[in-house]
C-alpha cells in the first residue's frame, strides 16, 4: 500500500500546481496576438517587437542561477509565489497604456518574476514525480502551457478585434496572474532537506549541460514562432494565427503525456530524436505556408515535434539531478530554455531586416536539427572514451 501511494501521480499538490501554471501561462500567452500590434501602433518597428520579446526573456534569466540556489536552500513554494506576484504587479503598469520605452521596463520586471515562477514550477513538478514515472509526470504537467496556448491567443485575437481596448486586454492578463497566485498559495510543500541548505554550491550545474544545450536550439524555434508568426500571417493575409496556436496546443496536449510515458519505458533518446526531426519539418511547412490550411498543418506538426522533444529532454536533465541539487540544475536548464527564446526573438528580428519570412523560418528549421548533431557528437565521443 505504501509503495502504491508513493507511486501516485494525481494529488492535491499536483492539481494546484497544474492550475496555477495554466493561469500564469494564460496571462503570458494572451499577449501573443496583442503585444506586437500594440508596439507597432505606438510607433515601434518590427525589430522592436523582437527586441521587446527578447528583453522579457533575458531578464527572466539574469537572476535564475541565484534563484536556483535559493530554491535548494529554502524550498520552491516561496519562489513560486514571489515570481507570480512580481509578474502580476508589474503587469498592472500595462493597463496605463505606457509608451514603448516604458513598456520595455515593465516587461523587464515581468521577466524577472517569470523566471522565478518558471524555475519553481519545473522543479516542483520533478519533486512531485515518482522516479519511475518522471517522464510521465513531466509530460502531464507540461499540458498546462499548451492548454493555455489553445485558449489564450485565440481569445486575445478575438477581444482585440471586437473591443479594440488595450486596457481591457492587459487587465485580463493581470486577472489571470492574480488567480494563479491564489491557487499557488494552496500548495503544501514539505520542508527542504538539510543537505540542500549547505553552502558553497555552484550557481550552474554541469550535469545538465547536454540537455540544456539541446533545449536551447529547440526553444530558439519557439521564439521565432511566438514573435513573428502574427506578422507572417498579416503579410500573407492568413487570418489563422490564433487557430495555429490552438492546433499546436491541442496536439501537444495529446502528444506530451504519451511521449513522456514512452520515454520512461524506452529511454529518452528514442522519443526526443524523432521529435526533433518532426519539429524541423513543421518549420519548413510554416515557411512555405500560403494558406490557412498549410499554416494549421504546420501547427499540428509543430505540436507533435515539441510534444515529443520538450518533455523527454527535460526528463533527461532531471534524471541526472539529486533532490538537493534540482534547484541549481533546473535553473541551468530553464535558463537555456529561455535563452533560446531570447536568441530566437532578437536574432531573427535582426535577420528580418535582410531576409523575408520564408528564409526566417528555414533558419528555424535548421536550428531544430542542431540538437540531433549535438547528441550524435556526444554519443560518438562517449564511445571513443570507452574504447
Amino acid at each position: 500500500m505504501e509503495a502504491k501511494a508513493a507511486d501516485q501521480i494525481f494529488t492535491f499538490n499536483f492539481a494546484a500546481l497544474f492550475g496555477a501554471a495554466f493561469l500564469i501561462f494564460f496571462a503570458l500567452d494572451f499577449f501573443i496576438p496583442v503585444l506586437p500590434f500594440y508596439v507597432v501602433e505606438r510607433g515601434g518597428s518590427e525589430e522592436a517587437v523582437g527586441l521587446l520579446m527578447g528583453i522579457f526573456t533575458f531578464f527572466s534569466v539574469i537572476l535564475r542561477p541565484f534563484q536556483g540556489r535559493r530554491a535548494d536552500r529554502a524550498g520552491r513554494k516561496k519562489l513560486l509565489l514571489l515570481g507570480i506576484a512580481a509578474y502580476a504587479l508589474a503587469g498592472l503598469g500595462l493597463t496605463a497604456l505606457p509608451s514603448v520605452r516604458l513598456l520595455f521596463v515593465i516587461r523587464a520586471l515581468q521577466g524577472i518574476g517569470w523566471g522565478a515562477f518558471l524555475l519553481a514550477f519545473n522543479t516542483m513538478a520533478i519533486d512531485l514525480a515518482p522516479p519511475a514515472r518522471r517522464g510521465e509526470v513531466v509530460g502531464l504537467m507540461g499540458i498546462a502551457p499548451p492548454l493555455s496556448l489553445a485558449a489564450a491567443p485565440l481569445l486575445g485575437e478575438v477581444l482585440r478585434g471586437k473591443s479594440g481596448s488595450y486596457t481591457l486586454l492587459f487587465a485580463v492578463s493581470v486577472a489571470a496572474a492574480l488567480a494563479a497566485l491564489l491557487l499557488a498559495a494552496l500548495i503544501k510543500e514539505p520542508p527542504p532537506e538539510k543537505a540542500a541548505a549547505a553552502g558553497g554550491r555552484p550557481l550552474l550545474s554541469r550535469k545538465v549541460l547536454l540537455p540544456s544545450l539541446m533545449i536551447f536550439f529547440v526553444t530558439f524555434t519557439f521564439g521565432g514562432i511566438i514573435t513573428f508568426l502574427p506578422l507572417l500571417g498579416r503579410e500573407r493575409g492568413i487570418p489563422a494565427v490564433g487557430a495555429f496556436f490552438t492546433v499546436f496546443a491541442l496536439t501537444a496536449m495529446v502528444v506530451r503525456p504519451l511521449t513522456g510515458r514512452l520515454s520512461d519505458r524506452w529511454g529518452r533518446p528514442f522519443v526526443f530524436l524523432p521529435g526533433l526531426a518532426i519539429l524541423s519539418l513543421s518549420l519548413v511547412t510554416i515557411a512555405l505556408a500560403g494558406t490557412a490550411g498549410r499554416l494549421l498543418l504546420g501547427g499540428f506538426l509543430f505540436g507533435c515535434g515539441m510534444g515529443a522533444a520538450n518533455p523527454s529532454i527535460m526528463a533527461l536533465a532531471a534524471d541526472r539531478l539529486a533532490l538537493g541539487e534540482r534547484g541549481v540544475g533546473m535553473a541551468t536548464y530553464t535558463a537555456a530554455f529561455d535563452l533560446g527564446i531570447v536568441a530566437g526573438s532578437i536574432l531573427l528580428g535582426f535577420f528580418l531586416a535582410w531576409l523575408n519570412f520564408f528564409h526566417l523560418f528555414l533558419i528555424c528549421a535548421a536550428a531544430a536539427l542542431l540538437p540531433l548533431a549535438i547528441y550524435a557528437a556526444r554519443v560518438k565521443y562517449n564511445a571513443r572514451a570507452v574504447e
